[in-house]
C-alpha cells in the first residue's frame, strides 16, 4: 500500500500556514516601526515650529548626555530638518516593507485556500472510491 497523500498535502498546507504567520508577524512589527516613526516625526515637526517661532537673539539648548549645551538657532534647524529627512526616509522604506509583505501574506492566503480545496477534493475522491469499491 502506497503513503497516504492527504499526509503530503497536509503538510504543505501547514508549511504555508506557518509561512502565513511568519509574515503576519512581521507585518505587525513593521506596524508598530512606522507608528514610532510617525510618532518622532509629530515630535520633530512640533520642535521645528517651535524654533521657526523665535528669533536670532533667542538662546537654544540641547540635551547631550546630563549636560545642557548652548547651541546656535540655525545649527538647531538644520539639526532637527535632517532629522526630519532622515524619519521621512525611514518612513517610507517601512511603508515599502509593509505593502510587499501584506501582498505576500495575501498570495499566501489564496494559496492556503487553493491548497486547502484541492485537499478537499481529493478527500471526496477517495472517499468515492471507497465507496465503489465496498
Amino acid at each position: 500500500m502506497s503513503a497516504n497523500p492527504g499526509n503530503a498535502m497536509a503538510a504543505a498546507v501547514d508549511a504555508q500556514v506557518a509561512k502565513f504567520r511568519t509574515l503576519q508577524e512581521d507585518i505587525q512589527k513593521l506596524r508598530s516601526d512606522h507608528q514610532t516613526l510617525l510618532g518622532q516625526q509629530n515630535e520633530n515637526d512640533m520642535v521645528k515650529q517651535e524654533l521657526d517661532l523665535l528669533d536670532d537673539t533667542s538662546t537654544v539648548h540641547k540635551m547631550v548626555g546630563p549636560v545642557l549645551m548652548t547651541i546656535d538657532l540655525d545649527e538647531a534647524k538644520q539639526v532637527v530638518e535632517k532629522r526630519l529627512e532622515f524619519i521621512s526616509g525611514e518612513i517610507s522604506k517601512i511603508e515599502g516593507k509593509l505593502k510587499e509583505r501584506e501582498e505576500d501574506a495575501q498570495r499566501t492566503a489564496e494559496k492556503i485556500q487553493q491548497m486547502q480545496s484541492e485537499m478537499q477534493a481529493a478527500a471526496a475522491a477517495a472517499a468515492r472510491q471507497i465507496a465503489q469499491q465496498g
